[in-house]
């Protein structure tokens, strides 16, 4: 059975200082060896994961809404692990 190519999921930003400079870095690292699309949606703006200019685009505060989507091999894997990111709060080892 392979993965599916499209994946689509909701989560809260829950950073008391939004989605800034550091989290959005993390996003785009995490994506970067990912080769389908990959795109993040606050309400009707939509951001390339892969670059950081984009995500901060959104201007997503804390208790915004934002849609991860990711179509091509992988897409669930590359959504399951970005919404980790966000219930985690961007708090990675390193």
């Amino acid at each position: 059975m392979t993965e599916s190519s499209r994946a689509e999921r909701t989560v809260t930003v829950t950073m008391p200082h939004g989605l800034h400079m550091v989290p959005c870095s993390e996003i785009a690292k995490y994506v970067r060896d990912f080769s389908g699309e990959v795109r993040i949606r606050r309400d009707d703006v939509s951001a390339d994961a892969h670059s950081v200019f984009d995500l901060l685009q959104l201007q997503a505060e804390q208790g915004s809404l934002l849609v991860l989507e990711a179509s091509g091999e992988g897409a669930e894997s590359i959504v399951d692990g970005l919404a980790r990111l966000f219930e985690a709060e961007f708090h990675v080892e390193r």
